[in-house]
């Protein structure tokens, strides 16, 4: 039996938990996997993660088990698509002001929505 994914555990309204990886040694994320999280977010918006470390901590999250998601920097189409294909099960988007804020971060994960 497969273990069920975060979005389905969310969807359940199920309890999880989860810890943030601001520094990049692929240790520290292993010793977090460790301790039992559902999740964990690295955090580029206030880190000196690089795209490259957070390549890597997101292969060692994801090996290990858990949700690998990234908080980016800013809304950026670009480097939410760089962080998708770097293996990022979702990303978390400073910054979202407006209902167009979070259309263009959704897009850039997605695809363009139909106007509404």
């Amino acid at each position: 039996m497969t273990k069920p994914t975060l979005r389905e555990r969310l969807r359940k309204k199920e309890l999880v938990l989860g810890s943030w990886v601001t520094l990049a040694h692929p240790a520290i994320a292993e010793i977090l996997c460790a301790a039992g999280f559902d999740w964990l977010a690295v955090d580029l918006e206030h880190s000196v993660i690089t795209i490259g470390e957070a390549e890597e901590l997101i292969r060692v999250i994801e090996l290990a088990g858990t949700t690998p998601l990234v908080r980016l920097t800013s809304n950026d189409a670009n480097l939410i698509k760089r962080i998708m294909d770097a293996g990022a099960h979702g990303i978390i988007v400073p910054m979202i002001n407006t209902a167009q804020d979070a259309d263009r971060a959704v897009a850039a994960v997605a695809g363009p929505f139909p106007p509404t």
